[in-house]
């Protein structure tokens, strides 16, 4: 109803409820538009976030991988280095202990006068030799300022030392 052509207050009221209506529905459309936009691209960059933290999570984890293998190996190493050199010191012993076994077998007077002859024939240049008994077996001559160690020690050591090369065969 409309008096002189005057719209009611009544069809005011429902035109301006149906343009707040209209204009609510507006805003809640496109805040929901909002919120659903923000949601997905919250989504995603979280998605990425984990993403990045789990390939760097990986990559730490590779690189410690990597660390404790090298640590495993350097250990490793170091446990048959140990061994070997175990190994060797109980063949030194054993070989110095033979070596002072030599000096009760009855071949030794030849042994020691077979060395004394060496020992006076390479000090020959330099004069008389000396020659003295070595404690523990063989002897220790001298001429001069020269010296040569016969010891049945010395040459034990001389002996493996020049079978280094064979010895280290015996790891490989």
């Amino acid at each position: 109803m409309t008096l002189n052509g005057a719209p009611t207050l009544a069809a005011a009221r429902a035109a301006a409820l149906a343009d707040a209506r209209a204009e609510a529905d507006a805003i809640h459309g496109s805040a929901t538009a909002r919120a659903s936009a923000l949601l997905t691209a919250t989504h995603a960059e979280a998605s990425a976030l984990v993403e990045h933290r789990r390939a760097a999570a990986e990559r730490i984890a590779e690189r410690e991988r990597r660390e404790r293998l090298a640590e495993a190996r350097g250990e490793a190493r170091a446990i048959v280095l140990r061994a070997q050199r175990t190994v060797f010191d109980a063949a030194r012993t054993a070989a110095h202990a033979a070596a002072r076994e030599l000096t009760s077998d009855p071949g030794y007077r030849r042994l020691l006068a077979r060395l004394s002859a060496e020992a006076r024939e390479r000090l020959a240049s330099a004069g008389t030799a000396e020659i003295v008994a070595a404690p523990g077996g063989g002897v220790i001559a001298h001429a001069g300022s020269r010296e040569i160690d016969y010891s049945l020690a010395a040459q034990v050591e001389r002996c493996l030392e020049a079978m280094s090369g064979e010895l280290e065969q015996l790891w490989r």
